[in-house]
């Protein structure tokens, strides 16, 4: 990705400049706008790899118009519209325009970098693999030696033959979405569209309008448009981090499941559709299940399949293929010789966590691949690993991880309880300390025994308690003790009368 250009326009000073610091790097630049025209006049000078807009600066819909003269001059430019004033209307007319993603502020940097990442790798993706032969993306990159690895290899030939539904189960980067694509590269239906939903990046309504498709009229000068379920007849949907759906859609997914059927939002016709569903998380569903916070009946339709990928770092052993590969995957992309790594770079390599897995492995690559001079890559061409600023694919280590190890679980308890005491007992400002939904929380809360210490928290999260006094629960107390003291004086004074 060498050489790209990203344009940002946003009317807020400090969101332009810490977006563009997010977005940059060696391999790119950003350019930044105020408002909709200027951005436009870059672009008709200069043009963009990816743009990320605002949906309203100058007028309300100025990214809406800078989205439609974008996508007339130059199709299929990935543009990503972001507002803080989310309707089903603009993100409707967004998606029409061309839009990729319709991000809701504040904005998530991790997250947008990521998808900027995947955007702009996409648009240099190779072709896909002839309908019957499996990918060789798969055959180098996700099997190796690793007794996992080959287990799902060895699975192959069954589950692309079957059109039962497949779980990917798998942290951030370790390739669910490329063993998705391999999957339906090679199965019957490699001849239809594969299409990829990340169930993450929409609010509930824009999710559902997005999978079920809209009929004409359900809000003003909206077209008749259809879903990605529709547009997926006939090939396979990816349902990407699909452990962040709201549960409202998780019911009507369920339906889709069940039936192939389903009703566009606003209309009343039934569509069958004929596709594969292939959905991917890093979340632990079994526990979420447990929690209530998946449902159930979802997981077993999911579940028929499922393909468990483990990270990098426990893969370390096959990191010398993994490196060949992408060397020569970059080297091929970028027209530069290839290179190999020196063995002390190798065992340099092989001293990371890599948090980012595959994701960043690449990234590292191709930075050391970029900067390197020599006939071989050596520990200095490499970046500062896990070091603030090193390219070590976005990820920042806010914690050192004891030379003797940790327990995550006593370690997740811990922060949720300390959040839980600073917001006292507030789980909405203890869902924001951690940088978790309320949802989230509470489901961690309840993994973890911490419900019963939380029950007042919800009471308190309402604007009764805004002046500062007791919470909501103290006060309750204080009037049941107030209304014992009334029924007991009013006992007393019967018992006199009586006598």
């Amino acid at each position: 990705m060498s050489g790209k250009r990203i344009l940002v326009a946003d009317d807020e000073p400090k969101l332009t400049r810490l977006l563009a610091e997010s977005l940059a790097g060696e391999d790119r630049e950003v350019v930044t706008a105020r408002t909709a025209e200027e951005a436009w006049r870059l672009f008709d000078d200069g043009g963009a790899d990816l743009v990320v807009t605002d949906l309203r600066m100058e007028t309300e819909e100025a990214g809406l118009d800078l989205l439609r003269r974008i996508q007339s001059a130059r199709p299929g430019t990935p543009t990503i519209l972001m507002t803080a004033f989310a309707t089903i209307k603009a993100g409707v007319r967004a998606l029409e325009l061309g839009a990729v993603e319709y991000l809701v502020k504040p904005v998530r940097f991790r997250a947008l970098r990521e998808t900027v990442d995947r955007l702009l790798a996409e648009r240099e993706a190779p072709a896909p693999a002839p309908a019957g032969d499996l990918p060789h993306t798969f055959d180098d990159i996700l099997v190796g030696t690793h007794s996992g690895m080959r287990r799902i290899y060895e699975l192959l030939p069954r589950v692309v033959a079957s059109n039962s539904n497949v779980l990917v189960i798998g942290e951030s980067g370790t390739g669910k979405e490329v063993i998705a694509r391999a999957i339906h590269a090679a199965s019957p239906r490699a001849g239809g569209p594969f299409v990829r939903v990340n169930c993450a990046a929409l609010v509930e309504t824009l999710l559902e309008s997005e999978l079920f498709g809209i009929e004409k009229g359900v809000a003003t000068d909206v077209a008749a448009r259809p879903g990605k379920f529709e547009q997926a007849a006939g090939g396979t949907i990816l349902l990407d981090e699909i452990g962040d759906m709201a549960p409202g859609t998780q019911a009507k997914v369920l339906r889709v499941l069940q039936e192939r059927e389903f009703e566009r939002v606003g209309g009343s016709r039934t569509i069958k559709v004929d596709l594969r569903v292939i959905a991917a998380t890093h979340r632990d569903l079994d526990a979420m299940v447990a929690a209530g916070a998946f449902r159930q009946d979802l997981y077993y339709r999911l579940n028929v399949i499922r393909l468990e990928l483990p990270p990098l770092r426990e893969r370390l052993d096959d990191l010398e293929l993994y490196a060949r590969y992408f060397l020569q995957r970059l080297a091929k992309r970028s027209g530069v010789t290839a290179k190999a790594l020196a063995p002390e770079a190798l065992s340099q390599l092989r001293k990371h966590a890599w948090p980012g897995n595959m994701r960043e492995l690449e990234n590292v690559l191709e930075r050391a691949l970029v900067l390197s001079t020599g006939e071989r890559i050596g520990t200095a061409d490499l970046p500062p690993l896990g070091e603030p600023g090193g390219a070590a694919a976005g990820v920042d280590h806010l914690f050192s991880l004891p030379a003797g190890g940790i327990s995550l679980e006593a370690l997740e308890r811990d922060l949720l309880v300390q959040a839980m005491e600073r917001s006292g007992g507030n789980k909405s400002a203890a869902a924001r300390l951690l940088g978790l939904t309320r949802r989230t929380l509470g489901y961690r809360l309840q993994k973890h025994g911490l419900v019963d210490a939380a029950a007042d928290g919800t009471e308190a999260e309402t604007d009764g308690n805004a002046g500062g006094g007791p919470p909501p629960a103290t006060k309750r107390a204080r009037g049941a003790a107030r209304g014992g003291e009334r029924k007991a004086g009013g006992a007393a004074r019967k018992g006199r009368r009586g006598t």
